[in-house]
């Protein structure tokens, strides 16, 4: 039952607007829980809310008006630059996945194309994540058992 608590909180936490897959998959990796399950559940617990914003972001539009938002001179950037695909692929490093995705829709970003890539990010962001996260525990591993 302790371990279906343990994973609904990395869930949880992996939802959380700026607790990002980047903190979370290394700090559940780093108390000892599975990585696969730890890295589906994150990449689950942080796709969810961004399909939310984006289901809901059009509606919130027609009810309050369009968003009017100055985006950071890097993140107007990026957009400008890179489009959807780079802000979704820089928005959990740079922004957060929940912003990149606001901010997408408020740009007038296609809501499918905004989905599809979102979970790209954040499928690849999460499986990095968890391969550098066990990387850097091995490493720490050899250093310290050389010792």
């Amino acid at each position: 039952m302790d371990l279906i608590w343990h994973y609904a909180l990395v869930f949880l936490a992996a939802a959380t607007p700026w607790l990002e897959i980047m903190i979370v998959i290394p700090v559940a990796i780093g108390v000892g829980l599975a990585p696969i399950p730890v890295t589906v559940v994150s990449f689950v617990g942080n796709a969810l809310p961004v399909f939310g914003i984006i289901v809901l972001f059009r509606a919130w539009e027609r009810r309050h008006g369009p968003l009017r938002r100055h985006w950071s001179p890097r993140a107007r950037s990026i957009w400008e630059r890179y489009g959807l695909p780079g802000i979704a692929l820089a928005g959990p490093v740079v922004t957060g996945i929940h912003l990149a995705a606001v901010m997408a829709l408020a740009l007038q970003a296609d809501r499918q194309r905004t989905a599809i890539w979102m979970t790209l990010s954040l499928a690849l962001w999460s499986v990095a994540t968890t391969v550098v996260t066990l990387m850097g525990f091995e490493g720490l591993r050899w250093l310290f058992d050389k010792g």
